[in-house]
């Protein structure tokens, strides 16, 4: 039997939710992204919220595509750390074994850091001590819970008001971003696209594999047209 999507003349699956698979894909934040970019070229420090779906990693990657590849970014995800977060590992890693041979540090580099709420407070405050010693010319902090996050008093005040908080697409976008994998075509109308982002609780992510799910159940049973009755036994 063919695989669904090869029915509907896709050679891989054109909803696939896998990091490698349309990575650089963000609806509906655009003007954040751009207006992230003048804040990092100005040297702040921003902080990042937003849910398992939401467009963290999708934001992240435009930054590293926009900043990489001129030694003067760093990425560290935070719950991989066990102990303290070790900054002169990341300074000198730029410059890989040479930089840790010859202890060379990074200057003015560019720090994303992820799952922050990892972090405790001497590693926040060896942070700005290498940012007020421009060692990080920006720093970008993200986590998907702000709430559990233990920022001290000088990040807070270095953060100010740069904290972007990433909230739910709206139903014009959710048909955006389907559209975008799948064309126009005819088996699934754009108004159940929005109803299955509802059903979706209004992520994104979900809102792509549940789509995949309903138009596999309707393609192996040779339907035409996605209906309410694929919805309902899909989802329930």
């Amino acid at each position: 039997m063919d695989i669904w999507f090869k029915k509907l003349g896709f050679f891989n699956n054109p909803l696939s939710i896998k990091p490698a698979a349309f990575h650089n894909e963000l609806f509906g934040y655009d003007s954040i992204v751009n207006d992230m970019f003048e804040k990092i070229r100005d040297g702040k420090i921003i902080l990042v919220e937003g849910d398992l779906g939401a467009g963290k990693t999708t934001v992240l990657r435009r930054i590293i595509r926009e900043f990489g590849g001129k030694g003067k970014l760093v990425y560290y995800s935070c719950n991989r750390k066990e102990y303290d977060l070790e900054i002169d590992d990341l300074l000198k890693g730029i410059y890989g074994f040479w930089g840790r041979l010859f202890g060379l540090r990074g200057k003015n580099m560019i720090a994303l850091l992820d799952e922050v709420q990892e972090l405790n407070e001497e590693d926040f405050d060896n942070l700005v001590e290498n940012y007020e010693n421009q060692n990080f010319k920006s720093i970008v902090f993200v986590t998907s819970d702000l709430k559990k996050v233990k920022l001290t008093s000088q990040i807070k005040e270095l953060v100010n008001e740069n904290i972007v908080k990433l909230t739910k697409l709206d139903s014009e976008d959710s048909v955006s971003l389907v559209r975008k994998r799948i064309g126009d075509l005819p088996i699934i109308s754009d108004d159940m696209i929005k109803k299955i982002y509802k059903k979706s609780d209004n992520n994104p992510r979900r809102l792509l594999k549940n789509t995949e799910e309903i138009l596999k159940y309707a393609v192996d049973n040779g339907e035409e047209e996605v209906n309410d009755n694929h919805l309902k036994m899909v989802l329930g």
